[in-house]
């Protein structure tokens, strides 16, 4: 008889934890992508200047599908399981920073391409690294980065520099799908100012290397 109720009590058991285990499971995920703040660039033809993406570093610790919030002092990650970035963090990066620098390049007279910094036929590669991109328990959020713009004719880097920034937010429940919209918005501010930032330096650096080049040309006559 005693084996037969620890039989039942096992069965109930056992039933209970799949009830539970599928409880866990059907939470939905909420998926986040990085936001471009850009009108779409339309033009009947592009500039023969090109500028194309590199390679765009991030740390180990931003490498993975999660959308990380930082905890404690810093020291201590919080990485959730059913918040996570729609793509990843490296492509929506690319595809944030592509948009941005489109129209205003296009002024200068160069056409951004999202990929192929190793081809022949580029006339200029951005390179970037992203040191830091997270948020803490209190809503402090923070942007780190760098960036090297090579020109490929003669394999010279025309300008490096580097970008940081902060935004506060109010942070909602800890955890909640709310907190996660307002981290990944404030990061998407983050990163839009980057690349208008970036922007502005780059078009003063395509027209150093143009008169260079013109000068160049010039002696050489």
């Amino acid at each position: 008889m005693r084996t037969l109720r620890l039989s039942v009590l096992s069965l109930v058991l056992c039933a209970l934890l799949t009830v539970l285990l599928s409880a866990c499971s059907s939470r939905p995920t909420d998926f986040y992508m990085l936001a471009a703040d850009t009108e779409p660039l339309s033009a009947a033809t592009m500039p023969e200047t090109t500028l194309a993406l590199g390679g765009i570093m991030i740390p180990a610790y931003l490498d993975r599908p999660s959308v990380v919030v930082l905890a404690g002092e810093g020291t201590g990650l919080t990485v959730p399981r059913f918040n996570v970035w729609a793509e990843p963090l490296q492509q929506g990066l690319r595809r944030v920073m592509a948009s941005m620098l489109a129209k205003p390049l296009y002024e200068e007279g160069v056409t951004v391409l999202p990929r192929g910094a190793d081809r022949g036929d580029t006339d200029f590669a951005l390179h970037m690294e992203i040191v830091r991109l997270d948020a803490d328990a209190n809503g402090n959020v923070v942007l780190e980065a760098r960036w090297t713009l090579v020109n490929r004719e003669d394999k010279r880097v025309a300008g490096r520099g580097s970008f940081a920034a902060s935004d506060k937010i109010d942070m909602p429940a800890f955890g909640s799908s709310a907190m996660f919209n307002s981290v990944v918005e404030a990061e998407s501010r983050l990163v839009q100012t980057y690349a208008k930032e970036l922007s502005a330096e780059l078009k003063r650096i395509v027209r150093k290397e143009r008169a260079r080049g013109t000068a160049r040309t010039g002696r050489d006559r």
